[in-house]
């Protein structure tokens, strides 16, 4: 009798364990692979505050990125996008906050070396007056000091219309470069 009951408590949960297939109600979204943008920075990733605060010419800083992975048939271009971690106010000492970002260029889906001049970077910037009550005014070349520096992310523009953002959420993660103002 003892085995009888054993028999069938063994048939009973093998026929009532459920099989190995896919269910297409399963409450998990597909998944995608995208390439990742990583920033190699280089030597030249820095701007001399002498040449920046020069009215002559117009500084260039460059540096590598490279993609890895995922579909790059997918990828129509890449959004370079640029924010200014500068002083509050232009004139004067405190700590360095962050701007909003701004979009500098647009880049073909390639690994490969971009080059920013420091007048593509400061345009549409803007930081707290000393003098003026906070209103905000324009960077200028002649205003920008060094430690201040420009922190690069980027936006991957799928040939469907959608957008993957790649916003670190700190300055030295591999998705992001910063460019500094040296002495």
């Amino acid at each position: 009798m003892k085995n009888v009951i054993v028999a069938l408590l063994l048939l009973f949960v093998a026929l009532s364990t459920p099989g190995c297939k896919d269910d297409p109600d399963l409450p998990f979204p597909e998944t995608e692979e995208f390439p990742q943008i990583f920033t190699n920075l280089t030597p030249q990733s820095t701007f001399s505050a002498a040449a920046v605060q020069s009215s002559a010419g117009n500084p260039t800083a460059s540096f590598n990125i490279e993609l890895q992975g995922g579909d790059l048939n997918q990828v129509e271009a890449i959004e370079l996008f640029s924010t200014f971690r500068g002083f509050n106010s232009a004139g004067t000492a405190g700590t360095l906050s962050n701007a909003p970002r701004i979009l500098v260029k647009s880049l073909p889906p390639t690994s490969g070396s971009v080059e920013v001049s420091i007048n593509e970077l400061i345009t549409g910037v803007t930081r707290a007056n000393a003098t003026a009550g906070g209103a905000r005014v324009p960077v200028t070349r002649a205003s920008l000091r060094a430690t201040e520096s420009f922190t690069f992310t980027y936006e991957l523009v799928l040939k469907d219309g959608r957008r993957i953002v790649y916003s670190p959420t700190f300055n030295t993660a591999p998705f992001a470069g910063t460019i500094a103002i040296a002495q």
